[in-house]
């Protein structure tokens, strides 16, 4: 009868925990599904309405309106949301599956539209145009600032829009015909017709003429074709040029007379040979992978009926950068030897006036250019370099600090963010000078306007500010990590966000710079929307997860340490949820590079994790969570500097009495995955480990081809994020000192990896592999391979799952829940 009694008092225990632990894990999930983030705000132009999405883990389709003049409560919500933009009336245009609505806050008043497949805002008089589906006859309306109808036409395709509010649609015939109609205030007009398809059409922006492109099915190519507005006159391309092209591209120079095209030209056919031979002299590598078309780039006059090639067989990328006389050429892998983190570009400056090239320079890295395409900067050594391309003059900018290049619109001066102020260099006299100065702190203009020119390889920027307007402008302190927000104007600043620990977020700002809106955020505080107009004080307009009052009292320490050459660094340490001064708590170390700036971001609750970890449900199931920085020197290889700096970081916080020392766990992500590895080789302080999508054999890695960037992986190993510095071959030491796989036989705490078999940027052999070698030497070790996701869980269901399991992991080894049957399993002999 004893023993009886024993055996139900024990399953009476065990029933008792298990209960408990569904308790807490349903907890878990309440707090998680009832949180949400605040994304994408939006302000009208008058600053009064103000949108911001609700995002719930997976959803993000519901949206808040708000009115700045009364903060008690929104004004309404919107669910099922697609899409939504303020009119330049500051009414509002929200697309909601296939129903559009436009919505008057003011009056509180909305007309409904159902069958719209696409609306637009239009104009500067709040008109807008709704694009209705085949069950409405495809039919496109314009509608004015109140929601009247004044224009409309059936039967159409696609349609653009111009800066001077007018609208070319394209619509097809009963008989077939694609027709061009221009739609114009009440009137249309037909102004092109052709028995070809129309794929589409480049407007000019004052709407001077139109680019054609139609299809040609007969010959399975495309045809271009110029349109004069004003006399309805057409010029084919084929009338100057006979290349046959697969697609097309282009850009206006001078409207009206002078376009840039980019044509797709069939190339050789592809090889069809049952061998597919590597040279080892290839500097283009990447061709492989691309389809076998070239690129060939003209300037196009059409009125004149002449063209100009751009580029040659030797220089076979070229950039439109804005003017009609001068183009830069290069060939992209010329200099390509994979050795080097960024390809070096001998660019050319080919002059059409009198038709040479001529080279500029080899530059690595970014090349800025101005808006009139006459300047160029590019950055070496830390010393910015500045080109004239009429003249091929090259001067170097001698001064420390300058950080990003800003063109100011007028073509007179280039304005830097720097350390300390906005510094100002006068093109014409070439004298630099502090625009304004802002001692102690890292500046960055934010009201700019960038135009990235997309090329296979290089990074091309045309970035600018406006000459005549104010400037918002960033602060930050990186010490303390804080930020603020200033308008700056003529050397006089006005305070927008006051100087703040908090996270800032979406800022928004009108087109007279005297109403902002901004999301703020603390890891102790959910975010909240904040609006201010001109001087007066900032007011809040909503405050997310009030029914989050757990977090107010989370306590978070920032934790100061070097590493082994002195090097100052910080960690993140999150003290669990109602922690109770008599107990010891475990404790997961997250480790990437450096996360510190991470302090000021609500820690927000989620089951749909890509990598598994979240603080916020960490810290809630009574963890420590550490997040300290990681800085890799090239020195004494990557994973001895992770383990260096781990280290120390935990040597940090020996004196802290809340923290088991005993029941430390450590997880990372992609390079974080590689430290994990790594430090699981070589350190006695953990009980658990969690490796995501990690490299684990850098020797095979330096070696094998990465089929996510299309080069040499050892490109990577020796001058990017792993900074091995030295081939393979000069020093093997280094790189066996550094691999994990080679010292798998020293692990000793439990080992939880998982990967994406889809992941090209870090194979999923690299955890197979690190699970065999543990495997292999009778370690604790579970590998997780998630059907079709990559370097990060997409699925929802999937992401759930690695979530959950990330927890279980923790809990059962240090935590002593060994209640999972999952890892029970594993555990057996």
């Amino acid at each position: 009868m004893l023993l009886k009694f024993i055996a139900f008092l024990y399953l009476s225990l065990l029933t008792g925990q298990d209960l408990s632990a569904q308790d807490n894990r349903n907890n878990l999930k309440s707090l998680a599904n009832g949180c949400y983030r605040l994304t994408n705000l939006k302000m009208s132009d008058d600053g009064r309405w103000l949108t911001v999405r609700k995002t719930y883990g997976p959803s993000n389709d519901t949206v808040l309106i708000l009115d700045s003049k009364d903060p008690s409560q929104p004004e309404g919500y919107r669910s099922k949301v697609k899409n939504l933009v303020f009119l330049s009336n500051n009414n509002l245009l929200i697309q909601s599956q296939l129903q559009a609505e436009f919505y008057n806050p003011k009056e509180q008043k909305s007309l409904y539209f159902n069958a719209v497949k696409q609306m637009q805002a239009f104009g500067s008089k709040g008109h807008f145009v709704l694009h209705y589906n085949k069950d409405s006859k495809s039919r496109l309306e314009i509608r004015d600032g109140i929601g009247v109808l004044f224009n409309s036409i059936d039967n159409v395709i696609k349609f653009y829009t111009t800066e001077n509010d007018f609208i070319f649609a394209i619509t097809e015939s009963e008989n077939g015909k694609h027709i061009i109609t221009l739609l114009k205030d009440v009137s249309k007009e037909e102004v092109y017709e052709t028995s070809q398809k129309i794929s589409g059409l480049e407007v000019d922006p004052e709407g001077q003429g139109i680019m054609v492109f139609e299809q040609n099915e007969d010959r399975n190519s495309q045809e271009v074709i110029y349109l004069d507005l004003s006399d309805k006159k057409s010029f084919p391309l084929n009338n100057v040029i006979s290349t046959s092209f697969n697609g097309v591209s282009s850009k206006v120079i001078k409207e009206g007379k002078t376009y840039f095209l980019k044509l797709l030209v069939p190339g050789l056919d592809k090889d069809s040979s049952q061998v597919d031979i590597w040279y080892g002299n290839d500097n283009n590598l990447e061709r492989k992978f691309y389809p076998p078309d070239r690129e060939i780039c003209y300037l196009w006059e059409p009125k004149e009926k002449r063209i100009v090639q751009i580029g040659n067989d030797s220089l076979t990328t070229n950039l439109n950068i804005g003017s009609d006389c001068y183009f830069i050429s290069f060939e992209t892998n010329y200099l390509e030897d994979y050795t080097l983190e960024s390809t070096p570009l001998q660019l050319h400056v080919y002059d059409r006036v009198q038709d040479r090239y001529s080279v500029m320079d080899t530059i690595t890295g970014w090349l800025y250019l101005s808006s009139f395409g006459d300047y160029a900067l590019s950055i070496k050594n830390k010393k910015w370099y500045l080109y004239h391309i009429p003249t091929g003059c090259k001067k170097l900018i001698s001064a420390e600090g300058l950080v990003k290049p800003w063109f100011t619109d007028d073509g007179e001066a280039i304005l830097f963010d720097g350390d300390g102020a906005i510094w100002r260099y006068e093109l014409k006299s070439g004298v630099l000078a502090n625009e304004a100065v802002f001692r102690g702190y890292e500046t960055s203009i934010v009201n700019c306007k960038t135009e990235n020119i997309a090329t296979r390889k290089g990074n091309f920027n045309k970035q600018y500010v406006n000459s005549t307007e104010p400037l918002v402008i960033r602060l930050y302190e990186p010490q303390d990590n804080m930020t603020s927000y200033i308008l700056w104007y003529k050397g006089k600043s006005k305070i927008i966000v006051p100087l703040t620990s908090r996270y800032i977020q979406f800022l928004n700002y009108n087109k007279s710079y005297d109403w902002f809106s901004w999301v703020e955020e603390d890891y102790n505080m959910p975010p909240k929307l904040v609006s201010k107009a001109g001087g007066k004080e900032r007011n809040v307009l909503y405050e997310s997860n009030k029914a989050d009052k757990a977090i107010l009292s989370l306590k978070q320490e920032i934790i100061s340490y070097t590493n082994s050459d002195g090097i100052p660094l910080k960690g993140i340490l999150y003290y669990p949820m109602n922690d109770n001064s008599s107990a010891k708590y475990p404790m997961v170390v997250s480790i990437y590079e450096k996360q510190h700036q991470l302090s000021n971001l609500y820690p927000f609750p989620s089951n749909y994790e890509g990598i598994g970890f979240n603080i916020r449900l960490l810290i809630e199931k009574g963890y420590f969570v550490y997040m300290p920085d990681i800085i890799i020197q090239g020195k004494y290889g990557p994973g001895m500097d992770a383990l260096d700096c781990v280290n120390r970081a935990l040597d940090a916080i020996k004196a802290n009495p809340l923290i088991d020392k005993q029941r430390i766990g450590l997880t990372g992500h992609s390079f974080g995955g590689y430290e994990t590895n790594f430090i699981a080789t070589h350190s006695t302080r953990f009980a658990a480990f969690v490796s995501e999508s990690g490299t684990s054999d850098i020797i095979w890695a330096y070696h094998s081809f990465n089929y996510n960037f299309l080069w040499p992986e050892y490109k990577r190993v020796e001058k990017g994020q792993y900074k091995m510095s030295v081939s393979f071959s000069a020093d093997k030491l280094l790189y066996l000192e550094n691999d994990p796989v080679y010292s798998a036989e020293k692990v000793n705490a439990p080992v939880l990896l998982w990967a994406g078999p889809k992941d090209e940027n870090i194979p999923s052999d690299h955890t197979m592999a690190f699970y065999n070698a543990l495997r292999r030497n009778g370690k604790c070790v579970i590998a997780l391979f998630y059907k079709d996701e990559g370097h990060v869980v997409q699925n929802q269901q999937a992401q759930t799952d690695l979530t959950s399991r990330t927890l279980d992991w923790f809990d059962y080894f240090l935590k002593g829940d060994t209640g999972v049957e999952w890892i029970k399993r594993g555990m057996k002999n």
